[in-house]
């Protein structure tokens, strides 16, 4: 059984769910992250240095959190996965703000909400440990699968595609890649009909005050640099 850190590992290999394969609606059941910006590289390099108090005060907080946290662990190889989630919040609520473990306590939190099905908290969660740490690929990962199991294919996409920036052997991101690109494509074209759709609507009803319609102009690309130039016809 996958477990928290320590013991959640990598999500389980995730199979399309039955929205996207149809044959298998009868038995499947729901399956079941590169550098830092610079910009945030350079925020954490212009911090502060914490005090020695202040060291001191922050390892208090993390062994009270690595103590829930361990609780936690226990509590899930006994697939009591409510009692867990309970431990990892507090030990999220125990750790200093924006510590780099705090993303791990997040991580197993979301593993308790796979576990339960609830995938609007797995992307909640996963998201907060991101935010975090950018380059945990197996919060990328379960978002992932979270996403796909919501339908949100080009959100799963492209965490799949986070992952294999970080680690092109990722098996189960190879996979979902693949089975989602197409789809992905698909419905960021129908996405973007549906944008053009309401800015010519937009643009008709600005341009009907004074009696014309974006059908009365023409846009004509120039093969040589792609540009492209309006005429106006009656």
């Amino acid at each position: 059984a996958s477990a928290p850190e320590d013991m959640p590992q990598e999500p389980e290999e995730c199979k399309p769910p039955t929205w996207l394969d149809p044959a298998a609606a009868s038995n499947a059941a729901p399956e079941t992250s590169p550098a830092a910006k610079s910009g945030e590289k350079k925020a954490e390099d212009d911090k502060v240095p914490l005090t020695a108090e202040e060291l001191k005060e922050q390892e208090e907080q993390l062994e009270i959190a690595r103590s829930l946290k361990a609780i936690g662990n226990q509590l899930f190889g006994e697939h009591d996965y409510e009692s867990a989630l309970q431990k990892y919040t507090a030990a999220i609520e125990a750790a200093p703000q924006g510590h780099k473990e705090q993303a791990v306590f997040y991580n197993n939190r979301a593993t308790c909400h796979f576990k339960l099905g609830n995938q609007q908290d797995v992307i909640s969660d996963c998201s907060a440990a991101l935010k975090i740490d950018p380059d945990y690929s197996k919060c990328s990962l379960r978002r992932a699968q979270a996403y796909e199991t919501e339908k949100k294919v080009c959100e799963a996409f492209d965490d799949f595609q986070r992952v294999l920036k970080l680690d092109p052997s990722n098996r189960i991101a190879q996979d979902g890649s693949k089975r989602l690109e197409k789809p992905a494509a698909e419905e960021r074209e129908k996405l973007k009909e549906e944008m053009m759709g309401k800015l010519k609507d937009l643009g008709n009803s600005i341009l009907g005050n004074f009696g014309m319609s974006l059908d009365n102009f023409k846009a004509v690309q120039d093969p040589a640099t792609g540009s492209y130039s309006i005429s106006f016809q009656q």
